[in-house]
């Protein structure tokens, strides 16, 4: 697996989304802790636990579902089926997306909030950047590099 083959945006997307996948499903996002010293309570929920355990959810099979499709598309001969959209602006949704899923989890519970959910806000929005820089991938030409440009430079 060559990870050369990835552009820019859709690295930024993979790492992203793999780091995202398993801040929902591992870190804790809330942390209730009752007592004090050798007799208190500990009490962890990930994210895709109460409270809005669903939201949780649908932010992992967002993050899993971009993972999947890079790998599909750039490290197997599988043929994707086209969309109403380009794949490069499915990207842009789908980061759009889960940085609005996380900021709704986050919004909804505010209580007692772990490192699980401050680490998700940076993560969705490196997953939602990695989905606007391959969206502007599409745009630019393929052969054409940033510093190519038409006009000569003067130097002075």
């Amino acid at each position: 697996m060559d990870l050369k083959k990835l552009s820019l945006g859709q690295r930024i997307m993979s790492i992203a989304g793999v780091l995202l996948l398993l801040d929902v499903l591992i870190l804790p996002w809330h942390r209730i802790s009752i007592g004090a010293g050798v007799f208190g309570i500990n009490v962890n929920r990930t994210g895709v636990q109460s409270p809005n355990g669903f939201f949780g959810l649908l932010i992992a099979l967002v993050a899993l579902a971009v993972v999947v499709r890079i790998g599909l598309s750039e490290f197997t001969s599988v043929e994707l089926p086209a969309l109403p959209v380009t794949w490069e602006r499915a990207d842009l949704i789908a980061g759009a997306a889960a940085a609005a899923l996380v900021l709704l989890k986050l919004v909804l519970e505010t209580s007692y909030l772990s490192i699980g959910a401050w680490l998700a806000v940076p993560l969705a929005g490196a997953l939602a950047y990695g989905g606007y820089v391959r969206s502007q991938e599409s745009a630019r030409p393929a052969d054409a590099s940033p510093a190519d440009s038409s006009e000569p430079h003067q130097v002075t």
